[in-house]
Order: structure tokens, then C-alpha cells, then sequence
């Protein structure tokens, strides 16, 4: 009999291209297959597969991902944040006074084709908030669709949009959301890394604080710049 693959919440989270607290509160909640240990909770990797399927969330090809990296494949080089944000554009005081309010006028003003479905969209967007808040906490959500969708895209878009008032998302700290990062992306990879990139800038207090006071777009691009220069730099340090 084959043994069973135990996997961690950090296990699952790059599994599912989803934030390690989501996982946790899924957990928590009894909405995703464990069982509770000492120190935590363990998964099963076969019962988070099933179970990601019949929810029609977006599983990562780790074999694939392995692949690229062991035959040197620098496809995330061309992944930059500061461009699917300029891409997406910036909306100021976004209506809405609940979760679907606020994201039917969100999809409603995304930079897509003219033959988009945006009903299509909005609809995974909210299915995605059922499965679990998209709310990270400090006042921040970042919706985005359980998988890839057929929108043809060119280029993944990040729409930031501050909300005209603040929002409850259900988020994990209870916080209401003020603003969100609206992501749509061509494929898998680009959504790991944009996420990546994104959840580092959040942990940035001066980014924080460019948010919360509403800054202009040029600020908040060249701040994202700094932010993505200083990784870069890093991981050049590391490879040398």
C-alpha cells in the first residue's frame, strides 16, 4: 500500500497558490480535510487534491515548477508587480457597501477586451470569497478568481481600488478593508509570484502607509520599484 504524503499548511498554501493563513483558517474552520496535532494541523496530499478539485481551485504543477527549475528557466524574471499594477490602474472611491457590492463596480471598471465576460468574472470572484475571505488583514483584500480564467489576457492586471468606505471581508483580523488589489492572470506561475510580490510589499510599513493615506499612483508605483529593486539585488547576492 502506497504511504500516504503528509503535508504542512505551508505545504498546502504553495499547493494551492493560496496565503498560509488562509489555509490555517480553512482549518480552523473545518472547511478543508486535517486533522489537529500538537502543532498544528497535518494534511493529506491526496484528500487536499480531491478536495481542490471539487472545489475548482487552482492546484500547482510542482513537477512542472521543478522542471523549470532545474533546467535554469528564469521565467519569473519577466514578472514584474509595478507593471500588472500599471496595467490595472487605480480607482478612487470605489462604491459599494458590502463584498458583492463592491466587487461588481471593481469588475465593472477593469481595463479588459471588449468581449470579456465580466459577469463570468465577477462570479468566480465571489465563489472564491465563499470558499474563504480574501480579506489579509491591516485593511487589505486581494481578490482574485479560484483559477485561471479564459480571458486572453496579454499581461496579468493588479487593480488597485480605494473604497469609498471601508468594507467588511470577512478578514482574518477583522479589520474592515479599505482598498483591494484586483488580480487577473494568464497562468499559475504569474499568480504565485505576483501574490509573492504583493504579500512582501504588505509587510512594508512605508507601503502600508502610502496606502492608508491614499498616495498617488506615482508614489505607490515607486515604492513597489524600490521594493522589487531590492529583491532583485538580493537574489543576485545569494546566486553570487
Amino acid at each position: 500500500m502506497k504511504k500516504k504524503k503528509i503535508l504542512t499548511a505551508k505545504d498546502v498554501a504553495q499547493l494551492l497558490a493560496t496565503p498560509m493563513v488562509t489555509v490555517l483558517r480553512w482549518a480552523y474552520q473545518g472547511k478543508i480535510p486535517c486533522k489537529r496535532k500538537k502543532n498544528g494541523y497535518v494534511f493529506i496530499e491526496n484528500e487536499i487534491i480531491d478536495w481542490a478539485r471539487s472545489h475548482d481551485l487552482l492546484l500547482v504543477d510542482k513537477q512542472k515548477k521543478d522542471t523549470d527549475a532545474a533546467a535554469g528557466t528564469r521565467i519569473d524574471e519577466s514578472i514584474i508587480l509595478k507593471k500588472a499594477i500599471q496595467h490595472g490602474g487605480i480607482i478612487r472611491s470605489l462604491e459599494g457597501s458590502d463584498i458583492y457590492s463592491v466587487l461588481k463596480h471593481a469588475v465593472e471598471k477593469l481595463k479588459l477586451s471588449e468581449d470579456a465576460d465580466k459577469e463570468m468574472v465577477l462570479n468566480e470572484l465571489l465563489n472564491r470569497e465563499e470558499i474563504a475571505s480574501t480579506g489579509m488583514g491591516k485593511g487589505v483584500a486581494i481578490p482574485h478568481p479560484r483559477s485561471t480564467l479564459n480571458l486572453n489576457l496579454e499581461h496579468p492586471i493588479i487593480t488597485t481600488a480605494f473604497l469609498e468606505q471601508p468594507v467588511d471581508f470577512n478578514a482574518v483580523d477583522g479589520e474592515d478593508v479599505f482598498v483591494l488589489f484586483l488580480m487577473l492572470s494568464p497562468n499559475t506561475q504569474t499568480h504565485l509570484k505576483l501574490l509573492s510580490r504583493l504579500s512582501i510589499c504588505l509587510r512594508d510599513n512605508e507601503f502600508l502607509a502610502l496606502l492608508k493615506k491614499r498616495a498617488g499612483e506615482d508614489d505607490i508605483l515607486s515604492k513597489i520599484e524600490q521594493i522589487e529593486t531590492k529583491l532583485r539585488k538580493e537574489k543576485d547576492n545569494v546566486s553570487d
